[in-house]
């Protein structure tokens, strides 16, 4: 009874057939994922570019092009105004994902008017569009920022492209030719200032096979068009290429003086020198400063004039004067200029700058100790310019050197100039205490005189040329009438010489004029003489100009 009143058991157990129904979902499914698919891989990356301003850029119009090829076009337009800017969405054909490299470049063509000439000029029917420039990064991106102008080069020419950076420096703008030797062989690709540095970048491009021109040891410089120098050494005058004599440009090369050295790689930094001089000065960087106090006008004395030492030069100055927050009293007492000067180590000898600064000190203080001292030379007589000569006409100095603003103070004397000046002076003071005047009085009373004397003479002679004449003195002895003879041959002598320097002879009328003359020009001579003692450098610069006086330092 128990058994017929137990529930049976169900069994459960895997359907062994399944219903061809369910593969019409599943169909239309795998159908519907393979055309999404197909849909995406069909329509190619979207791009987001930025730019200034959405000048000739339409939604729906506006196309991307590769050589000429469209690749995309722009598919929407907003205003980014948390940045100022404008942002541009593109959708770009499947072919062109490959050509979203970091580095790719986009701009906008349209007609342009540059200094490299006209182009864009078969937009003005067809409209602006996008150029793309693919890059060579191994990276991909997305996002862009637009150039506001073509660029220069194109990234798959092949050449060498270098950074430069440099203070106080002539702005050059993109497109100035690079120039080696005056023959152009790149261009200014990149230029801004950066504020933070305060110093002008650039980035420049150099064409193959010139890139090999560029070595470890080369030196850059603006070429600015016409370069005129008035300095010591004289009158220089530089000038380039025609374009960078109507722009400027950049110039580079080695020191004659340096090897080589190996060739850069691209994205080599170099620094940019205001002209090839100062780009020369660089191999000798390592300097000891020191102070010179001269005495005497440094009117001509610029900093950048050289230091020589018997035509050789081993120093440059540095500021004139050498402005300090608190004047010494040293400098005040004897009204003295400070002028800070640099000794170049690379100029003193050679490997000169194997040994340190201290060694060097010590070898400039020995030199000082046997009477090296300073003095300050006209290097131009045109430009009035003055050079700071190492001399060995001091004195002995057996006490350290003194300091200036925490800088060894070298001793200076009076230069070539100054002695001229005080030689001229004496000479003129000389002349201006003869007493011309008495003299050329006491000089006409005796020529008066003279004539007078004359006039008696020739009276004598005729007197005695008619007594002897006379018959009674024709009886004489013949040693009388000799004796007569001689003494009238000697008063016709003495009355000829007296007639020379009579007043109306003409030896008396040169030497006459000769006397006023000399009184003439001393005259002319006493305002020279009166402007020498109030302002010496007078002979040699303009008088009418006043020295310019070094401003003083404010009290604290």
């Amino acid at each position: 009874m128990e058994n017929e009143n137990e529930l049976p058991h169900a069994k459960i157990g895997w359907l062994r057939r399944v219903s061809l129904v369910w593969l019409v979902p599943l169909a239309a499914l795998l159908v519907g994922a393979w055309m999404i698919f197909d849909t995406w891989r069909q329509q190619g990356p979207e791009v987001v570019l930025y730019l200034p301003n959405a000048e000739g850029i339409e939604v729906g119009k506006t196309t991307v092009k590769v050589l000429s090829v469209n690749v995309g076009k722009v598919s929407g337009v907003q205003l980014d105004v948390a940045e100022h800017r404008v942002r541009i969405t593109a959708k770009l054909d499947v072919n062109a994902r490959s050509l979203l490299n970091k580095d790719s470049q986009f701009w906008v063509v349209k007609p342009r008017v540059d200094r490299s000439g006209i182009s864009g000029l078969s937009t003005l029917l067809s409209g602006s569009f996008i150029q793309l420039n693919p890059g060579k990064s191994s990276s991909m991106s997305n996002e862009f920022n637009m150039l506001s102008e073509p660029p220069i080069t194109s990234l798959e020419v092949p050449g060498l492209r270098l950074s430069l950076s440099g203070r106080g420096v002539k702005v050059l703008r993109v497109g100035d030719p690079v120039l080696y030797q005056n023959f152009e062989v790149g261009r200014v690709e990149k230029a801004d200032f950066d504020p933070s540095l305060r110093e002008m970048n650039y980035r420049l491009f150099i064409q193959r096979p010139y890139d090999r021109l560029v070595t470890m040891n080369a030196r850059f410089w603006v070429a600015s068009g016409i370069q005129l120098a008035l300095n010591s050494d004289g009158i220089k005058l530089n000038t380039g290429s025609m374009e960078s004599m109507l722009s400027g440009g950049i110039a580079f090369g080695v020191p004659e003086s340096m090897p080589l050295g190996e060739q850069v790689s691209d994205q080599t930094s170099f620094t940019l020198f205001a002209d090839e001089a100062s780009s020369l000065e660089r191999q000798f960087e390592r300097r000891l400063p020191y102070i010179a106090i001269f005495k005497e006008s440094v009117r001509g004395l610029k900093p950048g004039a050289p230091v020589e030492l018997r035509g050789l030069r081993i120093g440059t100055v540095g500021a004139v004067p050498y402005a300090t927050p608190k004047l010494e009293n040293k400098t005040r007492k004897n009204h003295g200029i400070p002028v800070l000067i640099y000794l170049e180590l690379g100029r003193l000898a050679a490997g000169a700058e194997k040994e340190s600064d201290d060694y060097w000190r010590k070898v400039i203080a020995t030199q000082v100790r046997t009477g090296m001292v300073l003095k300050l030379r006209n290097g131009n007589l045109l430009t009035g310019a003055l050079y700071v000569d190492v001399d060995f006409s001091g004195k002995s100095l057996q006490k350290p050197l003194e300091s200036y603003a925490n800088i060894a103070v070298l001793p200076t004397s009076d230069g070539g100039l100054a002695q001229i000046e005080n030689k001229v002076i004496a000479l003129l003071d000389k002349l201006n205490g003869l007493k011309i005047e008495g003299v050329l009085a006491q000089g006409n009373k005796t020529l008066d005189e003279t004539g007078r004397l004359a006039s008696d003479v020739r009276g004598l002679v005729k007197t005695l040329d008619d007594f002897a004449q006379q018959p009674q003195v024709q009886h004489l002895p013949a040693e009388l009438q000799q004796t007569l003879s001689q003494l009238q041959v000697t008063l016709n002598t003495l009355g000829s010489t007296l007639d020379n320097y009579s007043g109306q002879s003409p030896a008396y009328g040169e030497l006459n004029r000769a006397l006023g003359n000399l009184n003439q020009i001393l005259q002319e001579v006493r305002p020279v003489i009166r402007t020498l003692n109030e302002k010496p450098n007078a002979l040699l610069f303009d008088r009418t100009q006043e020295d310019l006086q070094p401003k003083g330092a404010k009290s604290p």
